[in-house]
């Protein structure tokens, strides 16, 4: 396999990991809820938000080594 099969291939790993990612997250409650859910809930918002970044990130780079717009 090419360099570049296999940063394609990587890349659209990338984008089912993100459409995964981003369907765990989900909409955002306004239900009532006691502080150690309300946390739980922020940090795991968190992690999500800085998982999607680092992967946002390795795919412009993936893009751009590739010639590709993005």
């Amino acid at each position: 396999m090419s360099d570049d099969e296999r940063k394609r291939t990587r890349l659209r790993d990338i984008e089912e990991t993100l459409e995964t990612l981003r369907g765990e997250l989900g909409d955002r409650t306004d239900e009532p809820r006691d502080y150690g859910d309300a946390g739980q809930d922020l940090v795991a918002r968190e992690e999500h938000a800085a998982q999607v970044e680092a992967l946002e990130n390795e795919r412009r780079k993936l893009r751009e080594e590739l010639g590709e717009p993005g």
